[in-house]
């Protein structure tokens, strides 16, 4: 799993660097969690000071390679897209690292910029790879 990561094209003048630090730390830990304690996923964090370190481009082939580094069989990617304060967005991708495939992905929408809305949108996304829906999307027909 890659850190999470922020996109804010809300242009709100009010400094939030801080909270959204934080509230993409405790996301991250907290999906990472949720996926261990399922039994579903042996989850293997890569730290933002490592994937600095290992793929500062952070292109894809990159990003791939150092999952693979890591031992990972799949790399999971996160965005949050702030677009005001009322709107956000939650982008996942999940990939095969030995295919180098995108297997899962799911864009969520959510209300509000708050640690209540973040932990919400957290918990959804973790039902839906605990209760299987990337592998039914996995094996559908695209």
């Amino acid at each position: 799993m890659l850190p999470m990561k922020l996109l804010d094209t809300s242009a709100e003048p009010t400094d939030q660097v801080n909270d959204h630090t934080r509230r993409l730390e405790v996301m991250g830990n907290s999906l990472a969690a949720d996926l261990s304690k399922a039994g579903v996923y042996n989850v293997v964090e890569v730290t933002a000071a490592d994937l600095k370190k290992n793929c500062p481009s952070e292109d894809a082939k990159c990003l791939l390679q150092t999952a693979r580094q890591a031992g990972a069989s799949y790399m999971l990617i996160g965005v949050v897209h702030k677009s005001s304060s009322l709107i956000m967005q939650l982008f996942m991708r999940l990939y095969d690292v030995k295919t180098e495939k995108e297997i899962f992905s799911r864009d969520l929408n959510f209300r509000g910029d708050n640690d209540e809305s973040w932990r919400r949108a957290e918990v959804f996304l973790a039902d839906q790879f605990v209760n299987g829906a990337h592998d039914k999307e996995a094996k559908a027909p695209h």
